[in-house]
């Protein structure tokens, strides 16, 4: 009997202290307890505060984990559910079996269809995306070469020594070559030769064409005398005042006459082209003579050392006395035109063509230069490039200085670097639409700073700039006024944390 009586007792306190476990003590609030649930015709009820409802772990057996609770003035009523269940403000729902009000430790907000994160978003544009290099570049002369002796001879005088500065043809060197002279002077001899003889052989052609063309002429006179005397003679001996043999010895004089003139004129020509082939001759040899004087006066010049370009001595290999073969290498001059070499990557030559406008920094002193030569060709991973100074001053040669130019990297969606996400072999980034996170996969273009070049989206989408760490795509977020974290806490728990269904 006493056995029956301590039972129910037992009972009773125990539920009086579930009671009170459960109870927040302000009543304004559900807090997380315990409580004790029975189940009666498949539906249970767990004991709570009037005005919100608390969900607690219970003991008891009731309708199917994850059935809805609805806390809003109503004194607890609610299924008890096996695991522990989070507190929700009036009005809030479980769904699934989870637990769609503000979990314990989570710093996002709670609405009434879930947890909202606060991020941090910008709407970007298309455009391209350029960075400044600064790349280490080396002063030195446009141009440089090597004075040769262009023929032999003795150096009679030295008019240049290094470090001089000399212009354009100027002469810095003599030599003292004696054959070089008399072969001139013999080339102007067989010159006034060859011309002696083109006058002569002109003045004899003339001379017989004359002779000859009064030859042909006197003939022509006695053909024609010939040729009317017997014209004469035929016409008496029609009327018998002449006889036979005078008509016919005139006629043989008619014959004469025309084979003198046949001949004559035959002489004329036969002089006329042995003139012009003696005369074309003569003119040959003229030429001739000509192109060995001017090739014994070039050698003859030869002896003056000159230099191709405006430029300064930097080394002389000869001295007065020396003898000096032809193509021996006598000097060497650099141009007082500097530039600036640089080897910039293969990837951006093709953006810094011929006239491309740079600046070489050398101290304190800016400079600035233009692209003169782009060779293309990749060397070692990169392109040389040469370019030219185009302000009046220039740093000494030999000086080495940085080559500064802006680079165009990609040309793509703007974002910031910081938006971007990783994960095995795919980069993505989260936008925000329709007050949700949506994931997109992007192709990274080229990165600069702080920001990337990507394809993948839209001009104009609204990109969260520092996804916070666990954030999923369909995630519930809201922007403006919120601090993204990169920390754990941001959103809320992962789905199968505590407060949810199975």
């Amino acid at each position: 009997m006493l056995r029956w009586i301590l039972i129910p007792l037992l009972l009773a306190g125990v539920g009086f202290v579930g009671y009170r476990l459960g109870q927040d003590d302000s009543g304004s609030s559900g807090s997380a307890g315990f409580g004790a649930g029975s189940a009666a015709a498949g539906a249970a009820q767990g004991q709570g505060t009037s005005g919100q409802g608390t969900s607690g772990q219970g003991a008891g057996s009731g309708a199917a984990a994850g059935a809805g609770r609805t806390g809003a003035g109503q004194a607890g009523a609610g299924p008890a559910a096996a695991g522990q269940g989070g507190t929700g403000a009036a009005g809030g729902t479980r769904t699934g079996g989870r637990d769609t009000g503000q979990s314990a430790g989570a710093t996002g907000t709670r609405s009434g269809s879930g947890i909202v994160t606060p991020v941090q978003a910008a709407a970007v544009k298309t455009g391209t995306l350029s960075a400044q290099r600064r790349l280490t570049g080396t002063v030195g002369a446009a141009q440089s070469t090597t004075v040769t002796a262009r023929t032999s001879g003795t150096v009679s005088a030295v008019l240049a020594q290094v470090g001089s500065v000399v212009d354009a043809g100027e002469t810095v060197l003599r030599l003292s070559n004696a054959d070089l002279q008399s072969s001139v002077q013999s080339a102007q001899n067989a010159l006034e030769s060859a011309q002696v003889s083109l006058r002569s052989q002109s003045s004899q052609t003339a001379a017989a064409r004359a002779s000859l063309q009064q030859a042909v002429t006197a003939a022509q006179t006695s053909l024609d005398n010939a040729q009317r005397s017997l014209t004469s003679l035929q016409r008496l001996y029609e009327v018998g005042a002449a006889a036979r043999t005078e008509v016919d010895a005139q006629n043989v004089q008619v014959q004469n006459a025309r084979s003198s003139l046949v001949a004559a004129q035959s002489n004329l020509a036969e002089n006329a082209r042995s003139g012009t082939e003696g005369l074309e001759t003569a003119r040959l040899a003229v030429q001739k003579a000509q192109i060995t004087l001017n090739q014994a006066q070039a050698s003859a010049a030869a002896v003056q050392v000159t230099v191709p370009f405006a430029g300064q001595v930097t080394a002389l290999n000869v001295s007065g006395g020396q003898y000096v073969s032809a193509n021996t290498e006598v000097l060497t001059l650099v141009s007082r035109d500097q530039q600036v070499k640089v080897n910039v990557p293969a990837t951006e030559a093709a953006s810094l063509p011929v006239g491309t406008a740079l600046n070489f920094v050398a101290g304190q002193q800016t400079y600035p230069v233009k692209v003169s030569q782009n060779a293309g060709s990749v060397e070692a991973g990169s392109v040389p490039l040469v370019a030219r100074f185009t302000g009046e001053s220039r740093p000494a040669a030999g000086t080495v200085g940085t080559v500064v130019y802006t680079a165009k990297v990609a040309t793509g969606v703007l974002v910031p670097s910081t938006a971007l996400q990783a994960d095995s072999d795919k980069t993505y980034l989260f936008t925000v639409e329709d007050g949700r996170a949506v994931q997109h996969t992007v192709t990274v273009l080229g990165q600069a700073g702080t920001q990337s070049a990507v394809s993948g989206i839209a001009s104009g989408a609204q990109v969260v700039s520092q996804p916070p760490t666990g954030l999923l795509d369909g995630a519930q977020v809201r922007t403006g006024g919120g601090t993204s974290q990169s920390q754990g806490g941001e959103g809320g728990p992962p789905p199968g944390g505590p407060g949810g269904g199975p």
